[in-house]
């Protein structure tokens, strides 16, 4: 939670999106038997990276995170757009380097998502940092208002959830009422709700029409005496032709 305080500047991700980032990355992780500290602190640097691999690629934040969860499941096509080539043998190797695994035996979950890790973080090595180094640039300052305005509705939204919360309260108070009527009435119900409903398009149409009408009689007004005028033109003129041509 403290961590996630800063995303939206320090990572270009709303705090809500963050959080719920490494709430996958920590799920995963601990699925595959990675302590709980260790699986935070994994899954912190993961979503840290993947808002540096965004920068550096110019993708989106959220498409940089699904390729860094496909090549922890084993997925490695998706990394590879990334500059990250992931390979069953590097993985072993890299377990064994870490001491991870003893040769001839096959790695266990753990041990193969631990190693997978220190190698996407061996291969990310340039574009790491990134996100801060281009944060004034348009793209990055782009995501930091975006994310930025998603705590800022979020926060808005708890103060607003009380007040919805007696909406939705009372809406259900309502249908429970509806429902405990009988038929018959539930039937009247609906006609004189779907009655009114009708009528109100009807009244703004009408409204409309009047308030147009008034305009058009209005505007006919103050052209009668151009054409008083040019009644009397045409009569003084006279004749068929011309009263053809008026």
């Amino acid at each position: 939670q403290a961590w996630a305080q800063s995303s939206a500047t320090s990572l270009g991700q709303s705090k809500q999106q963050a959080l719920e980032a490494t709430g996958t990355f920590g799920n995963l992780f601990t699925t595959m038997g990675i302590g709980g500290e260790q699986s935070a602190k994994m899954s912190m640097n993961l979503v840290g990276l993947a808002s540096d691999l965004a920068s550096f690629n110019n993708i989106d934040p959220t498409v940089a995170l699904e390729k860094l969860r496909s090549g922890l499941v084993g997925e490695t096509e998706p990394l590879r757009t990334l500059g990250v080539n992931l390979s069953a043998a590097a993985v072993e190797a890299k377990a064994m380097e870490m001491g991870l695994a003893s040769s001839g035996k096959e790695l266990d979950a753990s041990a193969k998502a631990q190693a997978t890790y220190a190698l996407i973080l061996e291969q990310t090595k340039t574009a790491q940092g990134d996100f801060a180094r281009t944060s004034d640039g348009l793209a990055n300052s782009t995501r930091i208002v975006k994310a930025q305005l998603a705590d800022a509705a979020a926060q808005m939204g708890e103060q607003l959830l009380p007040i919805a919360l007696k909406v939705v309260q009372g809406i259900s108070s309502l249908v429970e009422r509806f429902t405990a009527l009988s038929p018959e009435t539930q039937k009247w119900i609906l006609i004189i709700a779907g009655a009114a409903a009708a009528i109100g398009p009807v009244l703004v149409v009408v409204g409309t029409l009047i308030s147009s009408i008034g305009t058009i009689i209005g505007a006919f007004s103050a052209m009668m005496p151009v054409v008083t005028a040019a009644g009397g033109v045409i009569a003084a003129l006279g004749g068929p032709v011309t009263l053809i041509i008026a």
